[in-house]
C-alpha cells in the first residue's frame, strides 16, 4: 500500500507574470513488509533416530515431529554453548544434571505412532542437540539407543517471522500448571512458559473414557498394557525462563497434563510432587 499526499501550492498573482504553478509531488514510501509465518521443519522420528536437516536458518521455527515408528517419541531441543557438541553431551553421566552449557529449550512432546506433534521456538545461531528421553519397555531412554542428532543453526537473512498469536498461556512452576483461561473445543495456540526454578515439561494427553491423569501416570511408569490415553503435543523439557508455542485441535472430553521431569533434589518425577492435572474440554 502507498500513502499519497498531494501538495498544491498556489501563489496569488504569480500567474499574471507567466509563472508556472508549483509541481505536484507524490510520496511513494513503501510500508514495511508483512512478517511471514514461522518456517516449518518436518522431522521424522522412529526407532531409534531422527531424520532431520543438518542446518536451518535462525529465527522462529515450527518443528513438526512425525512419529513413523512403533513407540512413543518426542524431541527435546538442547542448545549447546561454549563450543560443545553432541558427543560432549552424551558423555555426561546418565542421571546427572544438565551442565550450564546445555540449555533445554522445549520441543514437540510425545507423539503416538502415526501421529504428529509440534512446537514453535526462536532459534539463535549456534549448535543444538535433538534428543528423545522417552524410555522403551526395558527402561532405557531412546537417546541411549542412539536417538540423538546434532543441528546447526546458521544466521538468518530476510524479514523476521511473526510471533504466533497465542490465545492461552500456561505457566509451569514448582510444581503446578496455571492456565490463563480454560481450554475449550477448537483450535488453540498455546504459549508455554517455565516460570519455575527447575526444568519442567508438559505432557498433554487425550484420555480414554473413564480414565484420569493418575491412570496415565501409572501406565507411563511401565508402559505395559494398553495406554489409558493418547498423547498429543505438549512441550518437552524446558529450562527456567524458556518459552515456546504449541498448536493443537481439541475435541470435547477428558484430558490430562503431566510433568515427568525429575526433581533436582530427590530425583522423583514431578508428578510425585503434584504436577499433574485433569482437564475437561467442552
Amino acid at each position: 500500500m502507498f500513502r499519497t499526499n498531494l501538495f498544491l501550492t498556489a501563489i496569488a498573482g504569480t500567474l499574471a507574470f507567466g509563472c508556472k504553478p508549483a509541481d505536484s509531488r507524490t510520496d511513494t514510501t513503501a510500508a514495511p513488509p508483512t512478517p511471514p509465518e514461522p518456517r516449518v521443519i518436518t522431522v521424522s522420528a522412529h526407532e531409534y533416530a531422527y531424520q532431520a536437516p543438518d542446518t536451518i536458518p535462525a529465527g522462529l521455527t515450527t518443528i513438526r515431529l512425525a512419529n513413523t515408528g512403533t513407540e512413543l517419541h518426542h524431541m527435546t531441543i538442547v542448545r549447546l554453548n561454549e563450543g560443545k557438541t553432541v558427543h560432549d553431551l552424551m558423555a555426561l553421566p546418565e542421571n546427572g544434571p544438565m551442565p550450564a552449557w546445555a540449555v533445554m529449550l522445549g520441543g514437540p512432546n510425545a507423539a503416538a505412532p502415526g501421529d504428529t506433534a509440534n512446537a514453535t521456538l526462536d532459534f539463535a545461531a549456534g549448535r543444538y542437540a535433538l534428543l528423545c528421553f522417552i524410555p522403551s519397555a526395558d527402561g532405557k531412554p531412546h537417546a541411549m539407543k542412539g536417538m540423538v542428532r546434532q543441528l546447526e543453526v546458521i544466521p538468518a537473512t530476510g524479514v523476521a517471522a511473526r510471533v504466533p498469536d497465542a490465545d492461552i498461556t500456561v505457566s509451569l512452576t514448582d510444581f503446578a500448571f496455571t492456565m490463563s483461561t480454560p481450554i475449550t473445543a477448537g483450535h488453540h495456540t498455546i504459549l508455554i512458559r517455565n516460570d519455575g526454578a527447575q526444568v519442567h515439561e508438559m505432557v498433554l494427553v487425550k484420555l480414554a473414557p473413564g480414565k484420569t491423569a493418575a491412570d496415565f501416570t501409572s501406565w507411563a511408569m511401565t508402559m505395559k498394557g494398553p495406554p489409558p490415553g493418547r498423547p498429543m503435543s505438549g512441550m518437552a523439557g524446558m529450562a527456567p525462563g524458556q518459552t515456546a508455542f504449541v498448536t493443537d485441535d481439541f475435541t470435547p472430553g477428558a484430558y490430562a497434563i503431566v510433568c515427568f521431569a525429575p526433581d533436582d533434589h530427590d530425583g522423583k518425577p514431578h508428578t510425585m510432587h503434584g504436577m499433574i492435572q485433569d482437564l475437561t474440554v467442552s
